[in-house]
């Protein structure tokens, strides 16, 4: 019996596509492993155990026997070597058992499929084997894959994970739920625009880590986006897995399925695509999404694009910004048969319905039956709804105690200015003409606006008085959780649109309820 060992570099070293964006301008298809069969598929498995044991602590060492398979048993005659010696068999056998194992595709599929449990992955691995000859048979036994494990992340040898970066991935872990937690009650398509601008709000894109010769580590990791360190940043594959496993956590609505894909885009590149509930496929690049980016303006997010090559290479073009992807050849099949197609046309979330719909001219219940007429937001309620600033969630209800969105302030506050810029079109969009002026106002940057984001306090404020169009006030901030020059915290209070939560404090970041918007706009303009 004879040891060999082969090993190899893993060509898939997803460095990034920097774009920066111009002054202005065939099994379930779920997981890259259900693609896998027979041995390949065996050996999936067990290696999918094994680094889930070391994700959990169970276990440092990444160097992980494979048991025996029984398709990796030949005859001589199998092999075409009836009669020959040993040093014959070891020769073929190599190229029989990369024939039947493709290990670089094994792997690439288990770095698809578990973005934490891989965090010390170095894209380095080796297997060994021996054989045992009986009779006219040749088997593969005490099959080895050693996988190597990055540089910053090694624990006394490059096959050991140390135990405080494991403690860190649980950490990483607890983050990333509370980010899911977050948009719980959040429809689908707000869960995956709020894990875009999340992600981007954590990192940013590590420049230095591409043009540095930085070792492949924590910047092309999951970790390092919710290791709650603000120096810590990231190259494309850490923005595409961060993306990945915040939808593999979730608990959509509807059936919603996320992918990583590889391959080139200016160079090696990582993006997701994202199957929605209508049965079609989406680019979503967060990469490029990020600030100073080539799609921060959103054109990069649940986007569709035309395709050529057989559906491999495909083009997002919308006003100045221009991409081309071309999938990597390990990705043809992974997740279905040939490449996953996407759409046309970019997703449209208008089926949503408005949360908060203007009066349709029929009467108004005589009272919501959550709207008790002792609150103190029972009189804003009842001016929004006469005025056509907004109506109940349902006949019956205004739902006062839910949180308020951007896009719903800004329709409230967009009608009770009036509604400028209205031409009565129907919109797909219930806030289209709403943000639209928002723009033209400059009260949100473009590329600022992400559907789903929460108002909180000092944003609500800030949207009031800047269409309010006065001048700053004398300054009178006494709270202490502000900076000073809070110019519309202190409009808000002289004008007695709201005050602090306490003596001395306002809590900016507090999200508003329905019935203290529609309150603040009650005060501000009645």
């Amino acid at each position: 019996m004879k040891k060999r060992w082969t090993s190899a570099l893993l060509a898939l070293l997803l460095a990034a596509a920097l774009l920066p964006a111009p002054a202005r301008a065939a099994g379930d298809g779920r997981s890259a492993g259900a693609s896998l069969t027979g041995v390949n598929r065996a050996v999936y498995e067990v290696l999918e155990d094994e680094i889930t044991r070391i994700a959990s602590g169970g276990r440092t060492s990444t160097a992980i026997r494979i048991p025996d398979q029984s398709g990796l048993s030949w005859t001589l005659d199998e092999l075409g070597l009836s009669g020959a010696g040993n040093d014959d068999v070891l020769k073929t056998l190599d190229r029989k058992l990369a024939e039947t194992l493709n290990f670089e595709l094994v792997y690439v599929c288990l770095s698809l499929d578990h973005p934490l449990e891989m965090f010390w992955k170095s894209n380095q691995f080796a297997l060994g084997y021996s054989f045992v000859r009986s009779g006219n048979q040749v088997s593969v036994v005490d099959l080895t894959a050693q996988l190597q494990v990055a540089q910053d992340c090694r624990g006394g040898s490059d096959m050991n994970v140390a135990p405080q970066r494991i403690a860190g991935a649980a950490q990483a872990a607890d983050a990333a739920r509370a980010i899911v937690e977050k948009y719980r009650d959040r429809s689908d398509y707000e869960k995956l625009a709020g894990y875009c601008r999340e992600i981007c709000g954590l990192v940013s894109y590590d420049l230095e880590a591409l043009l540095g010769g930085t070792p492949y580590g924590a910047p092309w990791q999951m970790l390092s986006v919710f290791d709650g360190d603000p120096d810590t940043n990231v190259v494309c594959e850490g923005y595409s897995k961060a993306f990945q496993y915040l939808c593999d956590l979730t608990d959509f609505d509807g059936d919603i399925v996320c992918r990583t894909i590889s391959g080139k885009m200016n160079g090696n590149h990582m993006w997701n695509v994202v199957r929605m509930e209508d049965g079609k496929n989406y680019l979503v690049d967060v990469t490029n999404c990020d600030e100073r980016m080539i799609g921060e303006d959103g054109e990069l997010f649940l986007s569709g694009a035309s395709t050529a090559d057989g559906g491999r290479t495909y083009t997002v073009s919308k006003g100045s910004c221009r991409a081309v992807y071309t999938y990597s050849d390990l990705m043809e099949g992974i997740y279905g048969e040939g490449w996953l197609q996407l759409s046309p046309d970019d997703y449209d979330p208008a089926a949503r319905p408005d949360p908060s719909p203007a009066p349709s001219g029929d009467p108004a219940p005589a009272a919501f039956t959550d709207v008790d007429p002792s609150a103190y937001y029972a009189e804003a309620v009842a001016w929004a709804v006469e005025e056509g600033i907004t109506n109940g969630t349902s006949d019956t209800t205004f739902s006062p105690d839910q949180d308020c969105t951007v896009e719903e302030i800004i329709t409230f506050l967009w009608r009770a200015a009036g509604r400028p810029g209205d031409q009565g079109r129907e919109k797909d969009l219930f806030y289209a003409d709403a943000i639209d002026w928002c723009y033209d106002s400059n009260m949100i940057e473009r590329g600022g606006f992400w559907p789903g984001t929460p108002c909180t306090r000092r944003s609500a404020v800030q949207f009031i008085w800047t269409a309010s169009g006065e001048s700053a006030p004398e300054e009178c901030t006494r709270f202490t959780d502000l900076p000073e020059g809070s110019h519309a915290v202190d409009w808000a209070v002289k004008k007695g649109v709201t005050n602090g939560t306490s003596d001395t404090t306002f809590s900016p970041d507090k999200v508003c309820t329905r019935g203290e918007i529609v309150t603040f706009l009650y005060r501000a303009y009645h």
